[in-house]
C-alpha cells in the first residue's frame, strides 16, 4: 500500500462507499508510515468508549467543554446524520440524486397530465351529457379524482415492487446498503398522489370545453 509492503492478519467485513472500495484498519504509527504527508496532529475522527453507566449527554458535554471551538463532540446517531448531510449537501452524488427525483416528479406530471387530458378529450361529450343532467362542476372533479387515484395505484405498486428489486440487485453489485423502508415507501406514495393530483388539476382545464349545446 503507497509502496510500502503491508502484512494482512485479519479480514472484517464493512462493505464498500462512495468514497472507497476497500478499508483498511492499522495503528496510528502504520497509519502514519503508510501516509507520511499526514501529520501526526491531524485527527478526523476520535472514538470514546464510556463505562457502563456512564450518562452519555453529561459525558458529551463536559468533554465538549474541554475541546477546542474547532472540534465537535457527537454521539453515534449525530455522527451518522452529519455523514448522511455532507453526503446530500456538499457532493455531486446528493446533487445528482436529488436532481433525478425532481425531474422524475416533473416527468411523471406530464405522463399523467397526457393520460388525463386525452382521457377528458375522448370523452368530452360523455361530461358534457352529465353537464346536461345537473351534475355540478364538483362532480366531475370527483371524476377526474378518481381517475387520477386509479392510475397513482396502478403505477405506485408495481414501481414499488421493481424499486425493492432494483433496490436489491443495486446492493449486491456495488455492497452498499439499499433500503426500502415504510418511511421511504410511504413518502414516495405521498409525492405520487401530489404528482397525479397535479396532473389532474391540469387537466380539468379541458373540461371547460363541454358545452350541453355541443350535444344538439
Amino acid at each position: 500500500m503507497n509502496n510500502r509492503r503491508l502484512s494482512v492478519r485479519g479480514l472484517f467485513h464493512l462493505g464498500a462507499s462512495f468514497a472507497a472500495d476497500g478499508n483498511l484498519v492499522t495503528s496510528h504509527e502504520n497509519f502514519l508510515r503508510v501516509v507520511p504527508s499526514r501529520m501526526p496532529s491531524q485527527i478526523d475522527v476520535g472514538i470514546l468508549l464510556l463505562e457502563p453507566g456512564a450518562d452519555p449527554p453529561a459525558v458529551r458535554a463536559a468533554v465538549q467543554r474541554l475541546m477546542a471551538d474547532d472540534v465537535m463532540v457527537v454521539d453515534r446517531a449525530e455522527l451518522v446524520r452529519l455523514e448522511h448531510d455532507f453526503w446530500q449537501n456538499s457532493t455531486g452524488i446528493g446533487f445528482v440524486f436529488t436532481l433525478g427525483a425532481l425531474m422524475g416528479f416533473v416527468v411523471g406530471i406530464v405522463i399523467v397530465y397526457q393520460i388525463l387530458y386525452t382521457e377528458i378529450a375522448n370523452h368530452l361529450s360523455q361530461y358534457a351529457t352529465l353537464i346536461a343532467m345537473g351534475h355540478s362542476q364538483r362532480f366531475l372533479l370527483a371524476i377526474v379524482g378518481a381517475a387520477a387515484l386509479i392510475l397513482c395505484v396502478l403505477g405506485y405498486v408495481p414501481g414499488l415492487l421493481m424499486s425493492a428489486a432494483l433496490y436489491r440487485l443495486t446492493e449486491s453489485a456495488t455492497f452498499l446498503p439499499m433500503t426500502l423502508g415504510l418511511t421511504k415507501s410511504v413518502a414516495v406514495l405521498g409525492l405520487t398522489l401530489a404528482m397525479c393530483f397535479i396532473s389532474g388539476g391540469f387537466a380539468l382545464r379541458k373540461l371547460r370545453d363541454a358545452d350541453p349545446a355541443d350535444l344538439f
